[in-house]
Parts: structure tokens; sequence; C-alpha cells
């Protein structure tokens, strides 16, 4: 069926939409008309005009006045379109988003403290500004607007209450869908789909795609709706939604399953877990492979055991420990020392950040007047914590750490220690080869795996996909250890993958690798599993009106080309800086740009001691806007 003839004010209309974007600096604005009473302009988030004789309702945006804007979901990143309609228009939301669109203040309040020991792993592109809405809104809601009929349908996935409009546009029927699916069949990321799994008694921090399953329940909706065309809230205009829809959730089914074979949480949780995580993307009936258990045996008489700590004892009567999540740890080894089983603690070797394997670490030091080593890669954020935003952070410093050089070796009494950087469970990470005389070597490799696969159940700890990166990496370096056991300091037991394993290891890692980049939007997959690939350094800090601040932006290049990347700091009230706001960077493949700008607080601060700044970045085939965030403080306030 063609469509209606357009009017001659819809044209008008169309014009005047297409000057105004092109005078609000966004040239490259394409304005489509989707129907006669529809148009689309797309950019870095589209923006919808639906018009009828009662009036014009907005969907994502619209930059000139609407009666209404419709709202599918309330992350930062993609509300800031609808801000300008907002000013005048009713807005429309989705009622399951209404902590995020009123609660972001309460939410960055509560930031400083909430940041650490934080096992939700849920975004931070939370608005900093409370919203007003007008009418909130549910799946099965028929709403009449400006003389346009839209039928709402619950959409969770990438966001936990998002929802999707429909609505029959000149004998079309269209949908408004937010950011479920990205053109034929992708999605943006991974990262975006962590949360808990109550039915398996999972937390967030566990929950690997766990709205994975709200996804797949919302791509089945989509294909029930039989829309003849579907508008996103970015990418391109879907033409065949009902195949896009039933493409994604293949794909995200296909990642979901490869996921569950080599999963550590087997380990831990057992199968019967697993089974009800499987069953909930991929289907009751599905077929669920688990990785069988590597061979495991008892610890080593000369390696101590305690919580997440191991302690490896000399026969001089030294002691050398590894990690420390508490001061128990501490209390047990006094009584060693007590007992005369260990004389003194002459180090310490930290394996990652997690705060149960660090909590306690400087306190260690202290006690046992002992050096901390780690690894180069990651003694930043041992030092820093307050710098960096990462699942299950201390918020305790370890300072003057002994940095290491991946593969240095360091002769200890009876032992050879070898260092590495070992970007496994998380990028910031590493491992410790113990090898001594007449003795099986051990490799202590923090939390990176478990006698039944990955522990890469986190994919905000940043598990990158590169066979120089991540687990590949490290999978490499296991090979490269030889005949050694392994050691991750929950389990009680030491244990190794034979030849075998490691390759159906490597080969599942590398199938996953591929359902990812098939899957995800740009060009990359490390985009979809690299959350901070764009992210500020450090990521708060405490700001005054005298001395002026650096604050970088640092730009991971996933990509196998050169980027240039057009940069801009979004810097809110009471903020100032005297650099260039809007910057361009070049950055090679598999390289870190940054750009910094130095920053004051104003002398007239008022309200809240905190502010977020946020950035924009754009490059070939990628557009985001108010993506990154850090978080000031004013100095001399409370926190």
């Amino acid at each position: 069926m063609p469509f209606p003839q357009r009017p001659h004010h819809a044209l008008l209309f169309a014009t005047i939409s297409l000057l105004a974007s092109v005078l609000s600096g966004r040239s490259h604005a394409e304005v489509i008309e989707l129907t006669s009473s529809c148009d689309v302009e797309l950019g870095a988030i589209n923006a919808v005009c639906i018009r009828s004789n009662e009036g014009s309702v907005a969907v994502y945006g619209w930059d000139q006045p609407v009666n209404q804007v419709l709202l599918t979901h309330g992350r930062r990143d993609v509300i800031w379109r609808a801000r300008k309609a907002a000013e005048t228009a009713e807005v429309v939301a989705p009622a399951r988003e209404r902590d995020l669109l009123e609660n972001g203040v309460d939410y960055w309040g509560r930031f400083q403290q909430t940041r650490y020991h934080d096992y939700a792993q849920q975004t931070t592109k939370v608005p900093s500004h409370a919203w007003t809405v007008n009418e909130w809104v549910k799946g099965g809601d028929l709403v009449q607007l400006s003389g346009t009929r839209f039928e709402v349908i619950e959409t969770p996935g990438f966001t936990r209450g998002a929802v999707s409009y429909v609505a029959v546009l000149d004998g079309k029927r269209v949908g408004f869908i937010g950011d479920l699916i990205y053109g034929n069949g992708k999605l943006l990321d991974l990262y975006s789909y962590q949360d808990a799994i109550p039915e398996a008694q999972i937390r967030g921090y566990h929950g690997y795609g766990a709205r994975l399953a709200d996804l797949v329940t919302s791509l089945t909706r989509i294909i029930e709706a039989n829309l003849d065309v579907a508008v996103p809230a970015r990418g391109p205009i879907i033409h065949h939604p009902s195949e896009a829809a039933a493409k994604l959730r293949q794909r995200v089914q296909a990642i979901y399953h490869n996921y569950l074979s080599t999963n550590a949480l087997n380990w831990y949780f057992k199968e019967e877990r697993m089974r009800a995580c499987g069953r909930r993307v991929l289907g009751q009936e599905a077929a669920i492979e688990l990785m069988p258990y590597c061979k495991h045996e008892k610890t080593p008489d000369w390696i101590y055991e305690n919580s997440t700590s191991r302690l490896i004892m000399s026969e001089t009567g030294a002691g050398f420990l590894l990690d420390c999540g508490s001061n128990r740890v501490i209390e047990s080894i006094e009584e060693l020392i007590e007992q005369q089983a260990v004389d003194k603690v002459e180090g310490i070797f930290v394996t990652h950040f997690h705060d149960d394997h660090t909590d306690a670490v400087a306190n260690a030091a202290k006690v046992f007047q002992c050096p901390v080593y780690a690894t180069r890669e990651y003694s930043d954020v041992l030092e820093q914590p307050a710098a960096f935003h990462l699942p299950a952070m201390t918020e305790n410093p370890i300072p003057n750490i002994t940095v290491m050089k991946d593969g240095a070796k360091m002769k200890w009494h009876e032992y050879t220690f070898t260092f590495h950087f070992f970007p496994g469970q998380a990028f910031y990470h590493g491992a410790m080869l113990v090898e001594k005389a007449g003795e099986k070597p051990v490799f202590f490799i923090g939390d990176a795996f478990a006698p039944s696969g990955f522990d890469d159940y986190c994919v905000l700890n940043r598990n990158l996909l590169h066979d120089d990166q991540g687990y590949l990496l490290c999978l490499n370096k296991i090979r490269d250890a030889g005949d050694c056991w392994l050691i991750n300091e929950h389990i009680r037991h030491v244990f190794q993958f034979n030849s075998r394993e490691l390759d159906h290891l490597t080969r599942r890692y590398q199938k996953r690798r591929e359902l990812i980049r098939e899957t995800v939007a740009w060009d990359d997959p490390n985009y979809a599993v690299d959350e901070q690939w764009a992210v500020f350094y450090p990521r708060s800090e405490t700001i005054s009106a005298t001395d002026a601040k650096t604050i970088e932006l640092r730009v991971t290049n996933h990509s196998e080309k050169p980027r240039e990347y057009s940069l801009k700091f979004n810097l809110p009230e009471n903020v100032v800086s005297s650099d260039d706001l809007s910057q361009k960077i070049t950055v090679q493949p598999g390289s870190v740009g940054t750009a910094a700008i130095r920053i004051k607080a104003t002398a007239t601060w008022k309200g809240p001691a905190w502010r977020i700044v946020t950035a924009d970045i754009e490059t070939d085939g990628i557009h985001v806007r108010e993506w990154s965030d850090a978080y000031l403080t004013l100095a001399g306030t409370a926190r």
C-alpha cells in the first residue's frame, strides 16, 4: 500500500526542521519522511515528530515545539535528546523507569559511598537532574496523544523498565523501540544486560547477560506486534522488524549458550543453578552444556590457606602473602607467628583490585612491615582506587607498591617467583608463578579460572577479546607455564587443565568472540564488553575555586583502523575551564588516546556538593552523547 501523498504544510515543516538542525550545529543530521505524518531525524539519538490536525508528538526528542514527547527509557545518554522538547511539551515515560528519571539526584548524592563494594553492576549513565514526567505508562496501556493513539509494550532488556510505543501512521504499524534492536538484529553492548538473577540466587555481580532473558521476551513481543517498520533510538530505521528481532534473539541465545558452556559458576553454584540461568534465556527445553570439572587435588602443605588469601611458607620460617581481604587474615597469620609456624611475612603480592582480596592489604603491609608487589598494568588502581569505578572495589588505597614488569623474576629463599600481567577475571589483574625444586610449580592466578572454566561472569570487569588480550592471553600464559597447578584463592584445591581442555576453552572463547562480533552494532566485539572504552581519569576529583585540577578523557580504540575522535566536555553549573572543551585526537588501533582539561569550581557554587562532568564522543560509525562521566566534589564539604 503506497503512503498517502504528503501535504504541503508537512513539507514546509520538514524544511524548517532541517534548517533548525543545520543552525544548531547538527549539519550531518538527516531528516527522513517515514510516512506523510511522520518525520525522523537520524543522529546520535534519532528524533521523531508525528503530526495530526490535533497537534504533534515527538518520540525521543525534537527541536521544534510539540505537544508531547515520549521516552522509551531513562538513560542519560538517550534522554538528553528530549531536553529541548520537554521545555514546553508534556513528557510521557515508562513507570518502571521512574527511579532513573526522578531520583538521579539521590543516586549521585550517594555515589561517593556506593561506588565502592558495588555488586549491583548497573550503569552510571544516570541523569543528574530530576525529570518532570506528566504521564507514566506501562505495558498494555493505550494512550491518545494529539490525535495519535499509541499502544505501550513492555520491552525491558537494555534497561530494566523500557517500553516501546506502537502507532498506526498512514496505514503502517510503526514501532518506536528505544535501544531494543540496532539495525538488522544487533545490539549496542552486553554490559548493559548485567543484573541479578533472583530465581538462581545470583546477585548482579555474577549475572552475566541476566537481562538477555528480558530481551528475548521483548523481542518475541515485537515479533508478535507485527510491525511494518521500527524506529530505534539509535541507528538506522528497521524496515523488517520481525526479521531483525528474530535474528537478534537467535544471536544472543547463542552467546549465552556459549557462555554457560565454560562458566566458572558451575564450580561455585553447581549445575542446577546454572541450568536455571540457562532456561531463562534459552528456553525451558533448551540443551544446556556445562564443562566437566578438570583435575583438582588438595593444596600442597607449603601453602597456607585462609579465606581469599594464601601464604607461601619457606623452610627458613619466612612467609610471603598473596592478597589480604580482611583483618581476620592478619590475625590468623599473627597466630601462626605466635605458634612459631612462621617467623615473619616478607612480602605481599596482590592479584587484583577486588575488595575481598585488597581491603586489608595496606594494613597487612603496615603490621608486617613488608613491601607490596603488583605489575605495572594495575598498580595504579591499587594505589588510587578513587581514580577508577569498577566492580567490587575497595576504598582503601595501597601506597608505595613495588611495581614489577610482566615476566619479571624474583628469587625468594628456595622459591622463584615470576610476576605476570594476567587480565583474566578483570583487566586489572595479575598472577604469580611459584617454582620450588622438587615440587610441581604453582601458578597463583587470582580469580581468573575455576575447574569448570572462566570467571568472566561480570562483564564490567573488562574481559577483552583479542588474541593478545584478556582470557586468550591468559590461556597462552598457562600453556607457557607448562606442567603446573593453578590456584584460585576462592577454591580449596589446586587444579590443572590438560591440553585438550585448554584447546576446548580457547575454541569456545574464540567462538564467543565471533558470536559477539556479529551481534554488536560497532566494528569490534570489544566495544560490547568494555564499558570503559571511553572513561574519565580520575573518575572522581575534588575541586576548588583556587587550584585547577586536570581530568582526562581516555579513549581506547578497539578497532582495526586508526580513528579520529571529536570529543566534547560537558561542564555542569559552577564548574569552569579556560581550556578548549571541544578537542580532536587520533588514536591508533589497540591504543589509548587522551584529551585533558583543567577545571575549577566557581565562587558562587550553590546546591549539592557534587557535580557530574560528561563527554560526547564522535568518530566514524560511533556517535554518543553524555556518555562518560566524572564525579566532582567541592573541596571542604563533607562526604
